[in-house]
């Protein structure tokens, strides 16, 4: 997705190696999709093969401390067997001081969407596991597919916020960009922009 040159670009990255500390710096760290082909990160990283976060906190015990540039954690914030301060925990010994929901359930829609919803897989459940996070000393950045879900972060006190256009890119990203960043300006808080150089998926995840 073509971004304005002053939009701050974030992307997925499952392993650290060989990167530039600039770029590591705007990387979502994801260990647990190493294994797969880039292309299919936006699917497998929502699908019941792998655990994003014992992946992660696996990573973490052999990664040496960050004394620079350090990358932001992927979690998937809707595990209900995440410790959040043991994550914390590990966060801050690998000098890792940003989380960011991702992946996030907010990439399902219609009928798959609200069964989870039912059993508490909702974007409002991720935000405020980042709001648990912060708490413990791992600074925020939550992620949103719409104004919708911008407006429920900002409104729990969230204030990064990173604009991810979900599976279907938009029609017009540019203007898609300005009227959301635009948005999350206005309420005072900072607009995140995803780039993900894998092909996106022509239809969001309906099981």
């Amino acid at each position: 997705m073509k971004l304005p040159p002053s939009a701050r670009a974030w992307t997925p990255a499952a392993t650290l190696a060989g990167l530039r500390p600039q770029a590591r710096a705007r990387s979502i760290w994801l260990p647990a999709l190493a294994p797969f082909p880039r292309e299919s990160w936006p699917l497998v990283g929502l699908l019941p093969v792998l655990d994003i976060n014992a992946a992660l906190v696996a990573a973490l015990a052999g990664q040496r401390p960050f004394r620079a540039a350090p990358p932001v954690a992927g979690v998937f914030a809707c595990d209900p067997f995440l410790r959040p301060a043991d994550m914390a925990v590990a966060l801050r010994r690998a000098g890792i001081r940003q989380a960011v929901n991702l992946p996030t359930v907010q990439l399902f829609d219609g009928e798959t969407a609200a069964v989870l919803g039912s059993v508490g897989y909702r974007a409002e459940a991720e935000f405020r596991l980042l709001l648990r996070l912060e708490e413990l000393g791992v600074a925020p950045i939550a992620c949103a597919t719409s104004r919708a879900a911008a407006d429920l972060a900002l409104g729990l006190g969230l204030r990064r916020i990173l604009l991810h256009p979900g599976l279907t890119p938009p029609a017009d990203p540019a203007a898609w960009w300005a009227d959301l960043a635009g948005h999350v300006a206005i309420e005072g808080a900072e607009a995140l922009a995803w780039r993900d150089q894998a092909s996106s998926p022509s239809r969001r995840i309906r099981l």
